[in-house]
């Protein structure tokens, strides 16, 4: 049963949780103004950033208070989750409304922030799988497409390459989002490439669209061919590393062709999940 009630900065429990996680709360806070200014709100140091901090702080005493379990990681999904869980107590509806639903966002950026934290080994890991992916494709072709994933299956557990920890890909899962798109980019397919001297193909690469860094949020994998999109390269680039307008404009487009297929995979998402995933809120 959570107490929800106003908490002071200069309250005790506040001034000890914020000591007590001060590293990881500075990083979320520079991650939350960084994401302010992305989204065009604020072209310098604004209070949306420390504000959204001192509610997660909040929202921490909430979680402690109502439950015999110490926070350890606050940049693991696992924490993550257990924040989540507040947004479904009693009361909170309202509590959050009377707060202008400063909670919902603060979830919201922190959902991302965590995303954020867990991107860099698998962006890693996306590079490599593209480039060995191009040279394997023709042996891959002589493969059964049998054992594709069309129902919930488990995540795998993260593997060690190239010294990065992080969880496997499936290339006869990208091959088939590759043949379904027929080798061209799925943004526009009006996008020219080149063709790939290692497959003989127009070369396109691969990307899932609940990205790969946001696998521990489930428990089921993501890693199947109806959450691969094909991308040209400049638009793989964009989906990466454009604005927040354009990113959104792809996420859109390419979440609706393939929406009615998660379910059946056993993964909840919708467009604004998505949308925290890539640091939109």
């Amino acid at each position: 049963m959570y107490k929800f009630r106003v908490i002071p900065a200069n309250e005790e429990i506040f001034i000890k949780t914020r000591n007590k996680y001060k590293t990881i709360l500075d990083e979320f806070n520079s991650y939350a103004q960084m994401l302010t200014v992305e989204a065009g709100n604020a072209k310098t140091k604004s209070g949306k950033a420390s504000s959204y901090t001192r509610y997660l702080i909040r929202l921490i005493i909430f979680y402690s208070e109502s439950n015999d379990d110490e926070i350890i990681d606050l940049s693991s999904f696992e924490t993550l989750k257990k924040i989540e869980k507040i947004k479904h107590a009693d009361e909170f509806q309202t509590f959050n409304q009377e707060s202008n639903r400063f909670y919902s966002a603060t979830i919201s950026c922190y959902l991302a922030y965590v995303t954020y934290k867990n991107s860099n080994n698998e962006e890693v890991m996306d590079n490599y799988f593209n480039h060995s992916l191009n040279t394997i494709e023709n042996n891959l072709e002589e493969k059964e497409s049998i054992n594709l994933i069309n129902t919930p299956k488990m995540r795998h557990h993260k593997r060690r390459v190239s010294k990065v920890y992080s969880y496997p890909r499936n290339s006869l899962e990208a091959l088939e989002a590759k043949k379904r798109s027929n080798w061209t980019c799925e943004f526009d397919k009006e996008h020219r490439t080149f063709i790939n001297i290692k497959n003989r193909n127009p070369h396109v690469e691969a990307h899932h669209l609940i990205p790969m860094a946001a696998q521990d949020y489930y428990e089921n994998t993501i890693d199947f061919a109806d959450n691969i999109v094909c991308l040209c390269p400049t638009c793989h680039s964009r989906i990466h590393y454009a604005i927040q307008s354009e990113k959104k404009e792809m996420i859109v487009e390419l979440f609706n062709k393939r929406k009615n297929h998660y379910l059946r995979h056993g993964i909840n998402i919708d467009e604004k999940l998505l949308f925290n995933f890539y640091g939109i809120i």
